[in-house]
């Protein structure tokens, strides 16, 4: 609740870097917007895209959105990699997904999956028609084709609403 999840999309960390600079010096007094009388906790995580995550574009999916952000255990990458890579064209044929990334830098083990979603209704209909297939969730379809299984440690869902500005509605 009360969370604004920004989302800045870079080539790597070198063009982050080049880009902040710039929008500090250009900005003068106007960037970053002076919010810290708002802030409680502030984090920064850099996440990579897998090779088998749609590229992030503008336009309109939403307006709701579904994150998920999953902590596996150490060492687990790999497996899970494998799980998501066999299960995602399953979960595609039943509606879209927005991103699907791992952490590099912040929080490490970290991999987080966001799906777009036209109504809260619509999430339901969709979680609950990916579970009777039997090719979801990832961990399920793994075990079914005899991939190695995945440890997650934590999991996290939030259910966002884009701002009014954002090119991802």
């Amino acid at each position: 609740m009360n969370q604004v999840i920004h989302v800045w999309p870079y080539q790597d960390l070198e063009e982050r870097r080049k880009i902040r600079d710039t929008a500090v010096k250009e900005g003068a007094g106007k960037w970053p917007p002076n919010t810290a009388e708002f802030m409680v906790r502030q984090r920064s995580d850099i996440f990579y895209p897998f090779e088998f995550s749609p590229e992030l574009k503008p336009g309109r999916q939403g307006p709701f959105f579904e994150m998920r952000v999953y902590t596996y255990a150490t060492g687990q990458l790999e497996n899970l990699t494998r799980a998501w890579k066999h299960a995602l064209p399953y979960r595609l044929k039943i509606g879209p997904a927005t991103a699907i990334w791992y952490s590099e830098l912040g929080g490490l083990n970290q991999f987080v999956h966001i799906w777009p979603y036209k109504t809260l209704d619509e999430r339901w209909a969709t979680r609950n028609k990916t579970r009777e297939t039997g090719d979801w969730p990832p961990s399920a379809a793994a075990k079914k084709a005899g991939l190695p299984a995945y440890h997650l440690l934590h999991q996290e869902n939030k259910i966002l609403m884009p701002a009014a500005f954002s090119p991802l509605q």
